[in-house]
């Protein structure tokens, strides 16, 4: 649990300062475009590498706060609650197998093709993919050392 307060902290200030960042850019090709009538070419692509490095890692940050996705369909309590439990680890896992394993592979195809604008690898705009399903396994494990805690306590 501590390495993954760790990250947190470390991956909410980062995210904190992308977003800040992407406001600017934004901003600055809002005020470019209109005011001055001087496009600002190069805004979009680093608005759109910041955005899908906020994406990414806050859905992993956000995986482990429990503010992901939450579907209240069935009782928290009772003989079969462990039911949901085990189908959304189950679909957590396949869902960060797909992010880490396709996510290398989309950043590696990618990392052959460079932005015209930023003059850097494409690979940078998918590189939060995978990071994202490493995040959400961290998380995964922290709650599946929870969940044997708290068996090991009844």
């Amino acid at each position: 649990a501590r390495i993954n307060d760790i990250a947190d902290t470390a991956v909410s200030w980062l995210m904190a300062m992308a977003f800040a960042a992407l406001i600017g850019v934004v901003a600055l090709q809002v005020l470019a475009r209109n005011v001055f009538s001087m496009p600002v070419i190069w805004t979009l692509d680093v608005a759109q590498l910041l955005f899908s490095w906020c994406i990414f890692l806050g859905a992993g940050v956000a995986f482990r706060r429990g503010a992901h996705y939450i579907v209240d369909l069935w009782p928290a309590h009772g003989p079969l609650s462990y039911i949901p439990v085990v189908v959304s680890f189950v679909a957590s896992v396949t869902v960060v197998w797909v992010l880490i394993w396709n996510g290398i592979d989309m950043a590696e195809i990618m990392s052959r093709r460079t932005s015209q604008t930023l003059d850097i690898s494409m690979g940078w705009y998918f590189t939060p993919i995978p990071i994202c399903g490493v995040l959400i396994g961290m998380a995964l494990l922290e709650q599946v050392q929870t969940l044997l805690a708290q068996g090991r306590e009844t």
